[in-house]
């Protein structure tokens, strides 16, 4: 399956970055995560587990937040996807 990118990198103010993290919580709590940047487009349907990575790095004159949050595909197995079969024994001669 390809893989598709998004990248949005800006200077806003603490005020916006709050307001993209809470719309974030809101659509992980929903199950769809829309992201959308002038014609470019991103929809996210995160699994039910995630894997939550938070680092900091902090110094006198600088800091970093680093916020990762990953998912794999469920892989779901239906019953109809499942055939099991067994033959008759052959009597022995």
């Amino acid at each position: 399956m390809p893989k598709d990118t998004f990248e949005f990198i800006r200077i806003v103010s603490p005020d916006d970055v709050a307001e993209y993290l809470s719309s974030l919580a809101l659509g992980l709590k929903r199950g769809r995560v829309s992201l959308e940047s002038g014609d470019r487009a991103l929809h996210l349907v995160p699994a039910s587990e995630l894997k939550f990575d938070l680092r900091v790095k902090h110094r006198e004159d600088k800091g970093k937040l680093f916020l990762k949050i990953a998912w794999k595909a469920p892989v779901s197995v239906r019953a109809a996807d499942l055939r099991i079969g067994a033959r008759a024994r052959r009597p022995r001669p």
